[in-house]
């Protein structure tokens, strides 16, 4: 593929999309279906915990509406545009399969430190909580490097008051995901105690973790540089000269109605995936890895007999795989939308919610950690407010 082919600038969509409006949208359904997913799962696996391949079954839920949603959605509303973008070799699936293999990452590397000395369950929420500013770190190395590459970016910069906004907010949702027993208000030596385990800790489970935590920073920014046309030229299907005369044809047509003649580099911008396309093509992947290992386990028939036994266990599996599907399709978007960083920063803020939510629904007294964790998460939307003015 040509140089020129390979250039793309990001926020091609103009200021329209990047408008506060254009956001509260996504966020609010991100949060909603967040919620829908977590009740519906927690109501499953409560009621079915003895059935053996409960696990499995709500895995292939979830992985299957990540790939059927968001498909169905493109079909109705973009024309098909998943389907043109579908990689058709394995050259064209390498860059998919490196984005599963860091999601991968991300869960692995956390859940193996915990076997070494030194992280706690205290120490993974605190370090899984702070995710926000390395993403933000990341996306800057990265939009610098594709500018050495000779790709056009626009590059992200982040004021004072807008670290200072995250280290508050990753602070405050750190304490919000910690129950009173982590806290330690129940009992101070366990404080001590873990204090004590994670400064002569093994070396080798923090790593981990900062492996895993960097992974977390890593897919946001590649996802949304893969929805704008960076780096993307090998995972997008080659087109023929024809088809490419065509697709030129149509965007000076559609400029011309508008009384606009994009430029060349504006037009190439158009090669970045949408959300769906994304979300198809890297979790069909995983989709048909969970399919297969499922049907070579004889666990599929099981799972379809008891599925058509019991009704309600269907529901509940139909509700955690939509509610997944439509956040995470809300997720992309705003990746897409609004960046890495925001995207990121709303899914931390969605984790307090959730606690918020669980004081509101079943009243009890708020504990001392998350009492603190209130005022440090409200002091970092202040500062972020106060950044946004003073851009």
């Amino acid at each position: 593929m040509d140089t020129p082919r390979r250039v793309a600038m990001m926020h091609s969509n103009g200021n329209v999309e990047n408008s506060r409006s254009t956001k509260w949208p996504f966020i609010f359904l991100f949060v909603a279906s967040m919620i829908g997913h977590e009740l519906a799962l927690e109501s499953l696996s409560t009621a079915y915990k003895s059935f053996p391949h409960l696990a499995t079954s709500i895995t292939l839920f979830q992985f299957g509406f990540c790939v059927l949603l968001p498909l169905l959605v493109s079909q109705a509303c973009a024309g098909g545009d998943v389907m043109q973008s579908f990689p058709r070799s394995i050259k064209e699936m390498w860059i998919y399969i490196k984005l599963s293999a860091i999601v991968y990452g991300a869960t692995a590397f956390a859940t193996m430190s915990l076997n070494y000395e030194g992280v706690t369950y205290v120490t993974k929420v605190v370090f899984k909580s702070a995710k926000l500013i390395p993403t933000m770190i990341v996306g800057m190395v990265m939009d610098a490097t594709a500018e050495r590459v000779g790709i056009s970016v626009k590059k992200r910069k982040y004021s004072i008051w807008e670290y200072a906004s995250a280290v508050l907010l990753c602070i405050g949702a750190g304490g919000f995901c910690m129950s009173s027993s982590d806290s330690g208000e129940e009992d101070n030596d366990n404080v001590q105690e873990d204090t004590q385990e994670f400064s002569d800790g093994h070396w080798i489970g923090i790593s981990l973790l900062a492996i895993s935590v960097f992974c977390d920073a890593l897919v946001p920014n590649l996802q949304h540089q893969l929805m704008h046309g960076i780096g993307c030229a090998q995972s997008i299907p080659e087109r023929s000269k024809v088809e490419d005369n065509e697709l030129e044809m149509q965007s000076l047509v559609e400029a011309a109605a508008k009384h606009e003649i994009p430029t060349k580099q504006q037009r190439v911008a158009n090669t970045g995936l949408s959300s769906q396309a994304l979300m198809v093509n890297t979790n069909s992947i995983g989709f048909s890895l969970l399919l297969l290992s499922t049907i070579i386990r004889f666990s599929f028939l099981p799972i379809i007999s008891f599925t058509m036994a019991n009704p309600q266990f269907l529901l509940l599996n139909l509700t955690v795989g939509l509610g997944l599907g439509t956040a995470v399709l809300s997720y992309t978007e705003l990746i897409r939308r609004s960046g890495p960083a925001i995207a990121v920063a709303v899914a931390t803020l969605r984790k307090v919610i959730t606690v918020v939510l669980s004081y509101i629904i079943f009243p009890k007294p708020m504990s001392g950690v998350h009492a603190i964790s209130s005022g440090l998460v409200a002091m970092g939307l202040m500062l972020a407010y106060v950044g946004q003015g003073k851009k």
